[in-house]
């Protein structure tokens, strides 16, 4: 009885071990998405880049010039000014200054960063901010604020 006692004993305390575990960050898996866009963009690519944002109709790509709505709306405006050109895409750089989950699942990520765009034309850059959350096991941008 004494034994039977301890192992139950043992179980119940490694359950309740467990139970409080917060499942560990994996910033790699945020800057890869952000390196797999970069790679894509390079490539002409579009739909790959845009393959990285969320398809919910409450994504947003909010710049100077407004508020986009939608994957749909985000693509179309990506298309209409860089038309896929190669050379009016020109060279994507990425430099992130800051990763973080900003809850205990890691199922919504902030990134801080900037962005370097060479063209044979001109060289624009600028700063992003990302709010990203997982969908179907993988982060997707949701909030897309670049500047």
């Amino acid at each position: 009885m004494k034994k039977i006692f301890l192992i139950t004993l043992t179980a119940v305390m490694v359950v309740a071990c467990n139970r409080g575990q917060k499942p560990q960050p994996d910033y790699n898996e945020l800057a890869k998405m952000l390196f797999q866009q970069q790679q894509a963009w390079n490539s002409g690519n579009l739909e790959a880049f845009m393959s990285h944002y969320s398809r919910d109709t409450g994504m947003q790509f909010i710049t100077q010039k407004g508020v986009k709505k939608g994957w749909k709306a985000t693509l179309a405006g990506y298309q209409k000014k860089y038309k896929g050109l190669k050379d009016s895409m020109g060279r994507l750089d990425f430099k992130i200054d800051k990763l973080e989950f900003l809850d205990e699942n890691n199922s919504v990520g902030h990134i801080n960063g900037r962005w370097y765009l060479y063209r044979h034309s001109d060289t624009p850059n600028g700063h992003f901010s990302l709010i990203t959350r997982r969908e179907q096991g993988k982060h997707r941008i949701y909030i897309d604020h670049t500047w």
